[in-house]
């Protein structure tokens, strides 16, 4: 393996077993200081990585069933496509990440289908960053 192979695996195993685990503290340091992420959602990407936290930990508690299915890398771009549910709503969806130069996450894409699933997940994440604002 490359070094960044060897970066990119590491990143891999960490998030996985941070994501199992719901650890919002482990998630959270995988991500670089100016992490983004972008979602059919909303129009541009948005940070910095106490953004990106917030949003991923409204997205943990929304998903039911949660499981990555499948993962395609390039150097340090990594493509994971995964399974859940929000109540009876089932959807399917990919993780486009890129990795900065040590490693951690820089950008992350959320992709969501079908619609209604994403209209499900974004009321979900809106409504839990919503109640972080309230309680700042």
């Amino acid at each position: 393996m490359t070094a960044v192979d060897t970066r990119t695996r590491a990143f891999l195993e960490n998030w996985y077993a941070a994501v199992a685990a719901e650890d919002i503290a482990a998630i959270a340091d995988t991500l670089a200081d100016d992490a983004e992420i972008a979602s059919p959602a909303y129009w541009a990407p948005k940070g910095p990585k106490a953004y990106v936290v917030g949003v991923l930990t409204g997205v943990m508690g929304a998903f039911e069933d949660f499981r990555y299915e499948g993962e395609w890398i390039e150097g340090s771009e990594i493509i994971l496509e995964f399974s859940a549910r929000i109540g009876e709503t089932k959807l399917r969806g990919i993780d486009r990440i890129s990795l900065d130069a040590a490693g951690r996450l820089r950008h992350i894409e959320v992709m969501v289908r079908p619609i209604n699933g994403l209209m499900a997940l974004a009321e979900k994440v809106r409504n839990h960053l919503g109640h972080l604002a309230a309680n700042n």
